[in-house]
């Protein structure tokens, strides 16, 4: 008789706020304090107009994913989700893309330390970096529930320090800047579309909390809330930070710039240092914190499905937490930080994946209610079947939109990273299947 599933072993303990913090904490990351800058250089004045677009396509495209969550609420949702109704290869398929973006985390770590060095000057960046990793890493080791406690603390921190630029600077804003069409649209409507598609990176992200399905007390009620809530609230601030970092300062000061040098001219010293602790440091810890929270579950559920090692899969018994798996994604985050590696080709990589591995989940709502529709038809959330087709259909078209204008800008070294990359999947599922094949079979006779 197989071992009862590691999964069993993670308790049930998040509640809606805690999984709101874990969303919220996703989206509202670096994002906001590097790519706005990115974005006003495509669109100039358009980019509010640009991160509620984006915010509306991001939700159009998390709708399914809350439907699916609503459904079947699972550890390591989105891979579970594709697993059984794509299939094993393809939800595999899935997990391996979306594996090769978490070394990213090393670029939270980094960018967490600039940070703390232009508040304490001589910080040792890489210590720093790898520091604030490893304590990350020790608070998810400690609990779940205890990460889920940190990040809703910081999470107030985070919001606090936005809405101290807002509030300085709202009043300030020159609202005729607004009304002219040169100005909202100075690339035309690609340069819009394009700015959109980069702040996806900053209002995306929320359907990664449908990882802890399986940790929550009440996932099939919470996880679309927590989707699509946490997704409207950043689009908010998002919007209102953009007014203000266009609406006072020149667009030659802002375009190109991160939030922190708009904050520098706007706010007064101490209030400048205040936002820089709540919302530069908090922004990049959040995120730190939530990919420790899900980024091991779809992880531990492929381990006991067969197709990575089973040992890797172990839970603590005392702490309910997969300590091997959170350790790997340390040292994940740690090794290029340590050896002093360029990202620079890993990034090109894993934001060309961002799409590819998006649509899955997608075909999975499309097809079911056809596949699955007794799941389909105990759903907490309430859609018809024609309704969640045409809004996977939907989301579909947006990530194939965004995809190409993302793909756009890629090099020849990024194209045959992103090709070597997939076919190496594709041979490693090949010879693993049997053996998957063989551990599923084992846990049905069981």
């Amino acid at each position: 008789m197989p071992p009862p599933p590691a999964r069993a072993a993670l308790a049930r303990s998040l509640s809606f706020g805690d999984v709101f913090a874990i969303a919220l904490g996703q989206v509202i990351g670096s994002g906001i304090m590097v790519l706005i800058g990115i974005g006003i250089e495509f669109t100039g004045h358009g980019i509010p107009l640009a991160f509620v677009l984006s915010a509306g396509l991001s939700i159009v495209k998390q709708l399914p994913v809350a439907f699916l969550g609503s459904a079947m609420p699972a550890t390591g949702g989105l891979y579970v989700y594709c697993t059984r109704v794509l299939g094993p290869r393809a939800g595999f398929f899935y997990l391996a893309i979306l594996l090769v973006t978490h070394v990213l985390i090393a670029l939270f770590a980094l960018g967490f330390a600039e940070y703390a060095m232009a508040l304490v000057p001589g910080l040792p960046a890489r210590p720093v970096a790898v520091a604030v990793l490893v304590a990350f890493y020790l608070v998810n080791l400690a609990g779940v529930k205890e990460a889920a406690a940190l990040q809703k603390a910081m999470i107030v921190l985070l919001l606090c320090g936005l809405s101290s630029l807002i509030a300085f600077g709202i009043l300030e804003v020159d609202y005729d800047r607004f009304t002219s069409m040169g100005r909202l649209f100075p690339n035309g409507w690609y340069g819009f579309a394009l700015a959109s598609v980069v702040l996806s990176f900053a209002t995306g992200g929320a359907q990664f909390v449908s990882e802890l399905g399986g940790e929550m007390r009440h996932p099939e009620r919470d996880l679309p809330r927590a989707i699509i809530g946490s997704t409207v609230v950043a689009a908010v601030f998002f919007a209102l930070v953009s007014v203000v970092a266009v609406g006072i300062l020149p667009v030659e000061r802002t375009a190109g710039k991160p939030l922190a040098e708009v904050a520098r001219a706007i706010l007064p010293g101490p209030v400048y240092v205040a936002f820089i602790v709540g919302a530069g440091l908090f922004a990049l810890a959040t995120s730190i914190n939530s990919t420790f929270a899900w980024a091991t579950k779809s992880v531990l559920v492929a381990c006991e499905d067969g197709w990575l090692p089973r040992g890797l899969a172990a839970v603590n018994t005392r702490f309910g937490t997969p300590h091997i798996l959170l350790t790997w994604l340390l040292a994940i985050g740690a090794a290029p930080i340590v050896a002093g590696k360029d990202l620079r080709y890993i990034i090109m990589l894993g934001g060309g994946l961002v799409f590819v591995y998006d649509l899955l989940p997608l075909v999975a709502a499309f097809l079911l209610p056809r596949r699955l529709p007794g799941v389909f038809a105990r759903a907490r959330m309430r859609l018809s079947a024609g309704t969640l087709r045409a809004v996977s259909v939907a989301g579909i078209l947006v990530l194939l939109g965004q995809c190409a204008l993302s793909f756009s800008d890629v090099d020849r070294t990024g194209w045959a990273l992103v090709a070597a990359y997939i076919a190496a999947v594709v041979v490693y599922i090949a010879i693993r299947a049997p053996h998957n094949a063989r551990v599923r079979a084992a846990r049905t006779v069981g």
